[in-house]
């Protein structure tokens, strides 16, 4: 008797259509390369609630790539035609945003100022097949996870790994104390306190001490000479902008002189404004380099300040970038299998803000990391202001660890 063979009808069809060169619809993109209308590109970011400022400063920097765009080659030989939406910084919105997006002809999008957006839309982004690239969100694990997610961002990671390796490296430090912040939403504060704690152990280093506050903390006092009694010469503080001032100008004038760390939660003017006129020993991860001396650099900084009138900073550059990377993404592709194909193209992509390197095989990002210390304020500078003193692509770290 013969034996019958049971092929399921999807397997069937997903066969005959890989051997027809059909796109598996979970994969097909909404952009069309052979239309001829604008392409629909959503700008998804808070433009109202407590990150507006952020947002604002974003869209500025995707507005000065869509103009380049559509006055050079734009994506396929079509202009770009930008649908903008308010997150009202609420992640719940934020979801919502992505579905209105396609809902209206958006084919992808720059998307997620930070990481608890970005965890919002994550799924959605997938199940509606909308390929986006984040520009300021550092939370690890998502564009791992999801096909349709990519970044120009470091990630908390890889901000920890830095850190870690300024102290271990280039400062020949042995012992580190750890400040993190436990409120449920700071997991941001967690990630990075983690990630250079077990980086700086990694490397040979000594975690002395962590301590933990929330919210509730009325007088951080305590918890800080509590810290400094376990002898750290240097002291992450990887919180949000405000608080990180407070404690580096509370452990200031507890009379702490070693080095004090921080993510790119610092790069702020509020955090210059409000951390002391001398805060002393102090090193942080930024994303952009307003000193950069190249070509790419230049234009984009001569452009930006003929359209706006004003200094771009790292909200700016980071929206330019992430516009220009998703055009080279969309070029000529149908599916989120050429759409990663075309980013692990780019290889050393010169941006206002980094190189940009893209690795297989799921176009996980190698960019330049930027480590800034800390001048005094002075005659010239009434605020303390953050100078560049290390650049370097996040790759190379593996070569010191070797």
């Amino acid at each position: 008797m013969k034996t019958r063979v049971f092929f399921p009808m999807a397997i069937l069809a997903a066969a005959l259509c890989l051997a027809a060169g059909c796109i598996a619809p979970t994969s097909r993109l909404h952009y069309d390369p052979a239309g001829q209308d604008a392409v629909k590109i959503a700008v998804i970011l808070p433009l109202s609630g407590s990150n507006q400022a952020y947002g604002r400063r974003i869209l500025d920097g995707v507005a000065l790539a869509a103009d380049e765009l559509n006055n050079g080659p734009g994506i396929d030989g079509r202009t770009v035609e930008l649908l903008t939406y308010d997150t009202q910084s609420n992640p719940d919105t934020a979801a919502e945003r992505v579905r209105e997006a396609v809902r209206d002809g958006a084919v992808a999008a720059v998307a997620g100022y930070n990481s608890t957006e970005l965890d919002a839309m994550d799924g959605v982004l997938r199940r509606r097949r909308l390929p986006a690239i984040t520009p300021m969100a550092t939370i690890d694990g998502l564009t791992e996870q999801n096909p349709f997610l990519f970044r120009s961002s470091f990630t908390d990671s890889q901000q920890g790994h830095a850190l870690a390796a300024y102290a271990w490296y280039w400062r020949k430090l042995l012992r580190l104390g750890v400040i993190m912040n436990m409120e449920p939403d700071d997991e941001y504060s967690r990630s990075v306190a983690r990630e250079t704690a077990q980086a700086f152990k990694d490397l040979g280093g000594t975690v002395v001490r962590t301590v933990e506050f929330s919210g509730e903390s009325k007088d951080l006092v305590p918890t800080l000479r509590s810290l400094l009694t376990a002898g750290p010469q240097a002291i992450v503080v990887p919180t949000e902008t405000a608080m990180a001032a407070a404690i580096v100008k509370e452990l200031r004038a507890l009379g702490y002189q070693g080095l004090l760390l921080g993510p790119d939660s610092w790069d702020e003017e509020s955090f210059m404004r409000n951390c002391g006129d001398r805060p002393g020993d102090c090193a942080y991860i930024a994303f952009y380099n307003e000193k950069n001396k190249t070509r790419e650099y230049q234009l984009f900084h001569d452009s930006f300040r003929e359209k706006y009138s004003h200094e771009p900073g790292s909200c700016e550059a980071q929206g330019y970038d992430s516009l220009k990377l998703l055009a080279i993404g969309l070029g000529n592709a149908r599916s989120i299998e050429e759409f990663t194909r075309n980013l692990l193209t780019v290889r050393g992509y010169p941006g206002a803000a980094a190189s940009y390197t893209f690795l297989p095989p799921t176009a996980e990002l190698d960019r330049t990391m930027y480590i800034n210390t800390i001048r005094p304020a002075g005659r010239n500078n009434p605020l303390p202001h953050g100078t560049n003193s290390r650049s370097f692509p996040y790759s190379k770290l593996a070569t010191y660890n070797n």
